[in-house]
């Protein structure tokens, strides 16, 4: 068979010329001769690069099975875009090298040598990578900012926040109790970072609620703390609130309350895997989800939503999974509150 490089329409002595056919041998002459680069040396470059790449993050499982679908198109003949910017490997690497956390326009600003650079033109492409090639246990439901915050990137302050007497010492010295603070406490990163948990007075019960409105409408009991979820906590949340389940007895309970729908369901998960071992659903029953049923208050369940639930694995919360599929209804935490 006759190899060749045809070239596009044009005009030469009153002709329409519709293809001029020369030996693919000669295709490194007519790059050379165009000043451009052999299409099928650069695709060699690319495939070494790739290789070399993957020899570098063995470690990183997310990074190397998405360096890895590289390789496979570029191994395939395929037009890998991605190769012909540098800088995208360059977040990727400063992403997966995180070991603290960073704020978003400084993380930008080292590696981009430009602030809002990462935020314009690269958060949307990191974001996908991270969704379709991490193992987030969660990642379907989280937000772009939740995805970045996983992996280190921060865009705005971490904040977590209760209403209940808890102690804590900051790095200073100084010894803050909050039983006075009846209607709630809030501590910034740098709290979170540069203070520890050190006694839980008289204290009972530890409720998670997962909605602000849910949590704002909490009366203080004496003898409970209630922590405001917000979604998934982030890396230093999770620090602290481990080191404030190491300050509990054995009498001690922890509950989580949250959405009946599969977001709901993963943070109470991963809470439990992560946070306080020995924590209980409440109001995440077949009794709550039927009164808001019965009542028509619910969302439809997604198809796809379906599908992911249906291979689930949600352990105490296998009777409100079994009610969502059922009745194809997911009910938000919200309208749990007295009087919706």
């Amino acid at each position: 068979m006759c190899r060749s490089v045809a070239f596009e329409s044009t005009r030469w002595y009153g002709k329409d010329i519709t293809k001029v056919h020369y030996s693919i041998e000669i295709l490194s002459l007519l790059c050379k001769k165009e000043n451009m680069e052999e299409p099928l040396e650069k695709q060699r470059k690319y495939i070494r690069k790739m290789k070399i790449l993957l020899q570098n993050v063995s470690g990183v499982e997310w990074l190397y099975a998405y360096y890895y679908s590289l390789l496979e198109k570029l191994e395939q003949g395929k037009v890998v875009k991605e190769m012909e910017d540098e800088n995208l490997f360059l977040c990727l690497k400063a992403v997966a090298d995180i070991k603290k956390p960073v704020w978003k326009r400084v993380f930008s600003a080292n590696i981009l040598k430009n602030s809002k650079k990462f935020e314009q033109e690269y958060e949307t492409k990191i974001v996908g990578i991270l969704r379709n090639y991490s193992n987030l246990p969660d990642k379907g439901e989280m937000t772009d900012e939740e995805i970045l915050k996983s992996c280190g990137i921060l865009s705005y302050a971490q904040v977590l926040e209760w209403k209940g007497a808890v102690v804590y010492k900051l790095d200073t010295g100084k010894i803050i109790d909050t039983s006075d603070f009846s209607y709630g406490t809030i501590i910034n990163s740098q709290t979170l970072e540069h203070s520890k948990p050190i006694a839980l007075p008289d204290i009972r019960k530890i409720m998670i609620v997962e909605n602000k409105a849910n949590y704002e409408n909490m009366i203080y009991e004496k003898n409970t703390v209630y922590i405001y979820c917000h979604g998934f906590f982030s890396p230093k949340e999770v620090k602290y609130l481990q080191e404030l389940e190491q300050l509990c007895d054995e009498k001690v309970e922890f509950f989580h309350w949250g959405d009946m729908d599969l977001g709901g369901i993963r943070i109470f998960l991963f809470n439990k895997e992560n946070i306080f071992p020995k924590l209980k659903p409440y109001k995440m029953d077949r009794e709550s989800f039927m009164e808001r049923v019965n009542r028509k208050i619910g969302i439809c369940l997604g198809e796809e939503k379906r599908q992911k639930l249906e291979k689930m694995n949600v352990g105490e919360l296998e009777e409100v999974k079994n009610c969502i599929l059922e009745y194809g209804m997911e009910i938000e935490q919200e309208s749990l509150i007295y009087g919706c």
